[in-house]
């Protein structure tokens, strides 16, 4: 019981690092950042698996603060993340998926 609350908790952390790190990246305004939604999705794809592999589900991952980045559904087999990027839905279906145009 214990590990499993370590692990959510770390797991929490990893969520929030990323969530700052992708407001950071969408706010940034140089043209020489190499972050595209599909990247964006990428890495927030492996926090999610990451979570999977410590928790054993993909329900119950969260995502807080003003982030384009949603989790829009989750369940014991898979989950689906959106992120708006200059008014545009992307999605990635996961585990596994590829990022696409459009919404979950």
């Amino acid at each position: 019981m214990a590990l499993r609350l370590v692990s959510v908790l770390v797991a929490l952390a990893l969520l929030g690092v990323l969530a700052s790190n992708m407001r950071t990246r969408l706010h940034a305004t140089h043209g020489g950042d190499a972050s595209t939604p599909e990247t964006l999705l990428q890495e927030a794809g492996m926090v999610v698996e990451r979570t999977h592999q410590l928790t054993g589900a993909y329900d119950g991952v969260s995502l807080q603060g003003d982030s384009p980045l949603r989790l829009v559904s989750a369940d014991a087999f898979g989950y689906c993340l959106e992120l708006t990027w200059l008014n545009q839905p992307y999605h990635l279906r996961g585990p596994g998926g590829q990022p696409a145009q459009g919404r979950c």
